[in-house]
């Protein structure tokens, strides 16, 4: 297992279904390679670059450590929630777009506050309905929270869009 991996949390552990990634269809390009960054030697771990290649992207799903590699056009990802923070100044850092599955509290925090103050690049996509991940040993989560879809350098139509 890489080591950003490793340092997860138990609760980071919960991995996006498909139809989140459907959602979202029309504002990824289709002419970029997606990073897949979070991703281990597990099963429902690699879901997600595999849903998001039924979908006709291409995909780089390696399970490499993230804070040490640099892979693709875009990082399209639902990445460890505790590491939520680290992750958005390391794809800063890289110049890398994005488009993270976040929990909406982020727009509650000072520091994507001052993000989002400084640099319109910085868009929201609001899904239509909670999210209920799947669990690393099977089956869904009941989520408590709500999410949402951070986004940074994709260009899309609106800074906030609506599902």
């Amino acid at each position: 297992m890489n080591s950003t991996m490793s340092k997860l949390k138990k609760n980071d552990e919960y991995y996006t279904p498909k139809w989140v990634w459907e959602c979202l269809l029309p504002y990824i390009p289709n002419d970029k390679v997606i990073w897949e960054a979070f991703c281990n030697n597990t099963e429902a771990s690699r879901k997600s670059g595999k849903f998001l290649e039924e979908l006709g992207f291409n995909v780089i799903c390696n399970g490499e450590d993230f804070f040490k590699n640099d892979y693709g056009d875009i990082v399209v990802s639902n990445c460890p929630y505790s590491m939520k923070r680290e992750v958005m100044d390391r794809l800063f850092f890289l110049k890398k777009p994005f488009m993270l599955v976040l929990p909406n509290i982020i727009l509650n925090t000072k520091y994507f506050i001052d993000w989002a103050k400084k640099d319109s690049a910085i868009q929201i996509i609001i899904l239509p309905k909670r999210v209920d991940f799947i669990k690393e040993t099977g089956g869904k989560s009941t989520c408590t929270f709500h999410t949402l879809i951070v986004c940074w350098k994709l260009n899309l139509k609106d800074r906030l869009i609506f599902l």
